[in-house]
This record gives C-alpha cells, structure tokens and sequence, in this order.
C-alpha cells in the first residue's frame, strides 16, 4: 500500500483520515496546523500528539520535501526568485517562484506547472513546453519554503508563476483551500489572486466552487484574466488556446463569475506599441472594463530571450529593458485609457534584471 501525501490533504480530508485511524477529530488540527502553520517537515516534529499516533500517521503517510537550489537577488529591485527542485517518481523537475516586496507587501508568485501546455508567444515559459502537473504540496511549499528562506510572511499570493492555474484546477483549487484554512497559514481570499488566459466554462466553474458554503475560505479570490488584446485574430495568434476560447465567450464568464461572487476583475495586458495599442482597442477596452467591476493592468513587454513569431516579431530587436520600460507610446496609451474612464495600474517590472518580471520564468527540465 503507497503512502499519501500528508501535505496535499486539505482539512477537511484529514478529519476523515484521523477518523479512519480511530483518533479523536481535534488531532487533525494539531497535525493540520504543524504542517501548514508551523511549517514542520517531519512528522516526528509534529506538535503536541503522542508517540504512538506519530508512528500510526508514519505508516500510511508521508511529508514531501521542496529542495532550493538558488535564490537569486535583483540588484534593481527588492525581489528574489527561487530555484526549487522536485521530485516525482523517478524524475527531478525545476520551477521557479518570485517574492516581491514593496510598500509593505510581501507577494510570493507561485507556478502551478512545469513548463506550460498553453505556448503563449510572449512568454518563457510557455517556450518551454510542457512537463507535467504540480501536485498540491508542490503548489503550497514554494511558499513555505519561501517563508523558511526569508523568515517572510506573505501578506498576497498570486498563481502568475510557471504554468496555467485552470489546466491544474483540482490541484490549484486543493491549494487554494489549504492556504486560507485558519488552522494553517490562514491568509485572507482577498489576498490572493489567480491569473488564467481563459477557458470556456473553467472560469464559470470556478465561480461557482468558490462559492460553495464549504468553500466560505476561498469565497473572495481574486481573478485576473490576461487579456492582451481585443481582437480575437491577433489574440489568436500568441495565445494559440484562444482559438478555442473565443472573447465574446470569456466575456459572458467574466460577467457570470462576478454576478456569482461579486468579485472585481482584473485584465492583464502588455502593451505592444503598434499591435493592440489602437484607438480601437482603446474603444473596446472601455467597453469591456465596464461590463462589470473592474481594472486593467498594463505590463510592460519584458524581453524572454527566445525569437518571437508574427505577429510579435516587430519586437525581436527591442531587447533593452530601458527603452521599453520608458516608452512614451506606453504612457500616450495610458492616457487615452483614462480618457474612456478605464482604471489603470501599471504593473512594475520588478526583477526583470533577474528574469524574474512577468513572462520570464523558465528553466532547463530536459
């Protein structure tokens, strides 16, 4: 009989299995809060319960390990990535997570995949291909162990690292009910955020998981839809699964998951000068930013070290991050944005010195 995952088991699970090994209920809190509160990684270290249920719990359980092979810090901003490596079967994988600190926020950017099965144009990772799933302690401990590495509590967490959230949903959701459980780490829904391209009917299921009366702790997670252009063609063109993914369809999930949850939208754009900088997606990002409570966050185009494809490939030879990072056509578009009343942030560019900024995670998995 294969051991499980102690780690991957949310709560409720482990109140089960505490009762099929004939304990009392109240000792799933104790084991619960060890290892997602206190962060404990052997289940001899476990707090607070006898000898003997250690030893019931090493006989049908185990606790997996995260192994930092690198922290690397950005000498222009105050951020850090790590390098973690793990384990699944007889393989060894690599992924990559980002902590970002500034103005008081500790903002730890988790992967959800080795690699990605999405192969956005514009994006590191998505040139890497795919190479599998994260299981759920795979997703929860790039933030312990960022936690143990920096003695740094996060105060956000956002699934914007390696990988598409919505093609690991079981998983990313399983994590996500761990991470807000108030016997472990306990932080708040609101502070959390997951980003996904889209996908018909993903995001409709998530609104309404989320929404469940067992899911109370996950109820005002926060979704972000990267967008990066109005027009179904050329959005096509560098996000291939928008092909299947139509936005007139992501628009009526959009306003399906706010009606349902009554949580704000953010739209994720980078901003290519002369693609989908027009005054007709001007028009229309208007339109849509007022289709429900919402706001758009520009992102500069960081540069992601591969030759890009048409329609990108105007930018091949845009690679100084300066020049791009102070674009005046960026700042002209943010200005005709305000002016059809849409609400901008610019999203920083932190660690881009370190391949850590939007689009730049990728490793060597062959």
């Amino acid at each position: 009989m294969s051991k499980k995952n102690l780690l991957s088991i949310t709560f409720n699970e482990l109140e089960k299995q505490i009762g099929l090994l004939d304990e009392k209920r109240y000792r799933a809190e104790q084991i619960f809060s060890s290892i997602h509160k206190y962060n404990v990684s052997s289940i001899n270290n476990i707090r607070g319960i006898p000898a003997e249920l250690k030893r019931k719990i090493s006989e049908f359980f185990f606790i997996p390990a995260l192994k930092t092979i690198l922290v690397t810090n950005s000498k222009s901003f105050n951020t850090k990535k790590f390098l973690f490596s793990i384990s699944d079967s007889s393989e060894n994988y690599l992924i990559e997570s980002v902590l970002i600190s500034e103005n008081e926020r500790n903002t730890i950017c988790v992967s959800t995949q080795v690699g990605c099965n999405v192969g956005c144009e514009f994006c590191a990772t998505g040139k890497m291909g795919f190479r599998k799933n994260l299981d759920v302690s795979q997703i929860i401990l790039q933030v312990y162990e960022v936690i143990k590495q920096t003695g740094i509590a996060p105060t956000n967490i956002v699934f914007m690292g390696m990988g598409e959230p919505f093609l690991n949903y079981d998983n990313m959701l399983a994590s996500l009910k761990i991470l807000t459980h108030s016997k472990g780490l306990g932080l708040s829904s609101r502070r959390i955020t997951v980003s996904t391209v889209g996908f018909i009917g993903k995001i409709k299921k998530f609104a309404d998981d989320i929404s469940l009366p067992e899911n109370n702790s996950i109820r005002n997670v926060k979704l972000a839809l990267s967008l990066h252009s109005t027009d179904n063609g050329i959005r096509e063109a560098i996000i291939p699964t928008s092909v299947k993914n139509k936005l007139s369809g992501l628009y009526e999930e959009i306003s399906y998951f706010y009606q349902k949850t009554r949580n704000k939208i953010t739209y994720e754009y980078i901003f290519f000068e002369g693609l989908n900088d027009t005054d007709s997606d001007v028009k229309r990002l208007g339109k849509i930013t007022k289709m429900v409570p919402s706001n758009l966050n520009i992102i500069p185009f960081h540069p992601i070290g591969f030759e890009l494809k048409k329609p990108l490939d105007i930018f091949n030879d845009k690679k100084d991050i300066k020049n791009l990072l102070s674009n005046e056509k960026l700042n002209d578009f943010i200005a005709r944005l305000k002016t059809e009343k849409v609400v901008v942030n610019v999203r920083s560019s932190s660690g881009v010195d370190i391949n850590a900024a939007c689009g730049q995670l990728a490793v060597n998995n062959k």
